[in-house]
């Protein structure tokens, strides 16, 4: 996989001799913190890295994408972080032999620190197949701060949406994003919501509902059954199959133009 070990092993190797476990969990808000340093954009990755991977690619195995080869692909990844979701995403098309015309990639992500990596991990994840090279936005701000200027989408392509870790926090408006979405995004759209297993879980339902309200949904995927896969374990040093709880709502919509 090239993301385990382009990415993912890069950064444990990096972090393996952390003493202070928990200390790490605290700075890093134990997933939720705006990471403002290379070093915390490591641990990051090091420590939650394989639960994002594991995650997502069960998502992606729930979605059939072959409606998507050979056609033109929109992916923006919302409070990206490092880009994690586009970069496995990259890596679900590679293994399962697909090639869309991924047209554009949006990366939008309120720290710049993580944002210029995502953006280098997103080219690096390219790089490996011979995808044509698609524009990559870098949108640096805050979710409630979007603008529909900051989102460029053409109604003829499809759009997949990458909610990864984000749609379960509570500092943005899941009212503002629905809204901002439906007047920026014409066109079918394909949502891809994960989030761990905690007591937040309810705003995925209530992101659903609102696009219920707003156009016809079909494919829906909802799970929120527990995987169990081997991650790197920082109290052992070592890697071991882990209980990886999570929240699962997918969707699509088809958003006509008003």
């Amino acid at each position: 996989m090239r993301f385990i070990d382009g990415i993912y092993k890069p950064c444990i190797e990096k972090c393996k001799n952390i003493r202070n476990i928990q200390s790490v969990l605290s700075a890093l808000d134990n997933g939720t913190a705006v990471l403002d340093s290379e070093a915390k954009c490591d641990q990051y990755v090091a420590f939650y890295g394989g639960h994002h991977f594991h995650k997502l690619y069960a998502a992606f195995a729930s979605t059939n994408f072959h409606y998507t080869d050979g056609k033109k692909l929109e992916i923006v990844d919302w409070g990206c972080g490092q880009a994690l979701a586009t970069c496995v995403l990259i890596d679900y098309y590679i293994k399962s032999k697909l090639k869309p015309e991924v047209v554009s990639i949006t990366l939008v992500e309120p720290s710049l620190t993580a944002l210029e990596r995502g953006y280098n991990f997103t080219c690096q994840m390219l790089q490996s197949e011979p995808y044509a090279t698609p524009t990559i936005r870098r949108v640096n701000k805050y979710m409630d701060d979007l603008q529909p200027s900051d989102l460029i989408s053409d109604t003829d392509s499809i759009k997949i949406h990458l909610f990864s870790n984000i749609i379960d926090v509570e500092a943005f408006s899941l009212d503002e994003l629905h809204r901002l979405i439906i007047s920026s995004f014409r066109g079918l759209n394909r949502f891809i919501c994960t989030s761990p297993d905690n007591d937040r879980r309810y705003r995925l339902s209530n992101f659903y509902n609102l696009f219920s309200q707003s156009g016809q949904i079909y494919n829906s995927v909802v799970s929120e059954e527990p995987i169990y896969k081997k991650v790197f374990y920082f109290k052992t040093g070592r890697y071991e199959e882990r209980r990886i709880g999570r929240c699962e709502r997918q969707f699509t919509v088809n958003l006509i133009q008003s």
